[in-house]
């Protein structure tokens, strides 16, 4: 940056009436004032202006994020980098740096600090918008003494003013937490009921949108669809996200299926109570499902589910390295390669033919027996004082980290917590997978098929399900390198079965 360049620094805080119109005009306020002073084509800065999708989005000068450093030292800073790399070009080259209002660029203490030494090494200066939209002098080359001191100040009052309001949000979302939707982006599933008022509003279930739920619940609790197979099929399928802008992925789904208000439930603090809308999902329901998601043990890649049927289940005989489907080649069809070797490569069509046929003859002997056949549900399991314990010791958590010091002794306190609500997560975890009574083969039992056979059935089944069904009677298949040859060799894939099937 060059002594003489100006920087107009712009941040879309909440941005919560999407007007960009608003945000336009302040854009070119600030420009002509920069052409006023002398910079007639100012850097024009702005912090988090759009998201993936080409939204604006907004970033904080005030909510700060845990960061650890080297020494495992933890801080709290706000998430601006753009902000960072002004305060580098003020500190390297002076110039000037133009905004609406101080609070625009900070409400952080750090931020404030880390701003006044840049402007003090480089020699920068600061100018703000007075209320006629001229020029307010906020540092000059550097700051004097009086105008670093009205800065703390006002960086202070502007912390102030963000933590006021913080705490009024949760009083009222405690106050109304139950008896009222408290408003922001609606929950996907749901519309906002426009015949009900303030302090009662209520929501209204979309219908193709609550049908999304409850097959992505069946799919995943009954299934055993994996949630990276559950968005593919929402991508594929299903309506668009609540925003209609935003592409379904597997943090979003996983969102929509955790919040409360799927299960008629709403937050207060720790607590969930009862909110006056209608579910989509029971809460046991919903709880077995959340309960799934956040599972410790869960695999959690977000790659997408393969559209084969042993595709990264099935494994090398020479090197144990997982394979995969691999692109055609020149005359070839698609086929198993190595993910990591080069030693097999195997028609995906024929092995994938001699499993099936293989999963389908195991059904068609045994499907009909007992056996895999669900537990009985538990009768009282426990879970209500289990979920009750898990919110004290949730609520506990949180107020020993907002009076957190950085002594040992807190923390230890905090990590027992951890441990503790880890502890009773996996708990509650088993407690709903055994309850649940999901049969694992329910497509394949007489009473479901209606005369159809079991091949009708398996063939009409999803990819994700014929995987999950894969999962629950096969314990591996290994592809091995068998004879000279370039043709299939059926004898080159060995599947074994799960011990507890005794076949």
């Amino acid at each position: 940056m060059s002594g003489d360049e100006g920087i107009v620094y712009l941040r879309l805080s909440d941005f919560r009436d999407d007007d960009p119109g608003t945000f336009d005009a302040r854009r070119e306020e600030l420009v002509g004032l920069a052409a006023e002073l002398g910079f007639p084509n100012p850097r024009v800065v702005v912090e988090n202006d759009v998201d993936g999708q080409g939204k604006l989005r907004g970033a904080s000068a005030h909510k700060r994020t845990a960061k650890v450093q080297a020494a495992g030292l933890v801080t709290l800073r706000t998430r601006r980098p753009r902000y960072h790399q002004v305060m580098l070009d003020l500190q390297s080259g002076g110039g000037l740096l133009l905004v609406s209002d101080e609070s625009r660029l900070t409400r952080d203490y750090r931020d404030g600090e880390d701003l006044l030494d840049a402007c003090e090494v480089g020699g920068a200066s600061v100018v703000a918008l007075d209320d006629e939209g001229g020029a307010r002098w906020v540092l000059t080359k550097g700051g004097t003494r009086a105008e670093r001191t009205a800065f703390r100040d006002r960086v202070t009052d502007a912390r102030k003013f963000s933590e006021d309001i913080a705490a009024k949000v949760r009083r009222g979302r405690r106050r109304w937490a139950g008896r009222s939707y408290q408003g922001g982006r609606r929950p996907f599933g749901y519309q906002v009921d426009p015949d009900t008022d303030e302090h009662h509003r209520n929501l209204l279930i979309v219908p193709a949108e609550a049908e999304a739920i409850r097959h992505a619940a069946t799919a995943m609790l009954d299934q055993g669809w994996t949630l990276a197979a559950v968005t593919r099929r929402l991508r594929e399928q299903g309506p668009p996200t609540a925003t209609g802008a935003a592409r379904w992925t597997s943090n979003i789904a996983r969102d929509v299926l955790l919040k409360p208000s799927v299960a008629g439930l709403a937050l207060r603090g720790e607590e969930l109570v009862e909110a006056p809308w209608e579910p989509i999902l029971d809460r046991p329901r919903w709880e077995a499902l959340r309960a799934t998601l956040t599972d410790p043990a869960r695999r959690t890649s977000t790659a997408n589910e393969p559209r084969w049927l042993v595709s990264c289940f099935a494994t090398c005989g020479i090197c144990g390295g997982q394979l995969r489907m691999g692109g055609a080649g020149v005359g070839r069809g698609p086929a198993y390669v190595g993910s990591t070797c080069n030693h097999i490569r195997r028609s995906a069509v024929a092995v994938d033919r001699l499993v099936a046929d293989a999963v389908i003859g195991w059904l068609e002997q045994f499907a009909d027996s007992g056996r895999l056949r669900p537990r009985p549900s538990a009768g009282d399991d426990g879970a209500g004082e289990l979920r009750a314990e898990l919110a004290r010791h949730r609520k506990a958590r949180k107020a020993l980290i907002g009076h957190f010091e950085g002594d040992l002794d807190a923390l230890a306190a905090i990590r027992a917590k951890d441990r503790r609500i880890a502890e009773i997560e996996t708990q509650l975890g088993a407690i709903a997978a055994a309850g649940n009574g999901a049969d694992p083969l329910a497509e394949m039992r007489p009473e479901a098929r209606g005369g159809a056979t079991v091949r009708a059935v398996w063939e009409a089944l999803e990819m994700p399900r014929k995987r999950a069904v894969l999962a629950v009677l096969v314990q591996s298949v290994v592809i091995n390198r068998v004879g000279p040859g370039r043709g299939f060799r059926p004898e080159a894939v060995v599947l074994t079965w799960r011990s507890e099937l005794n076949t």
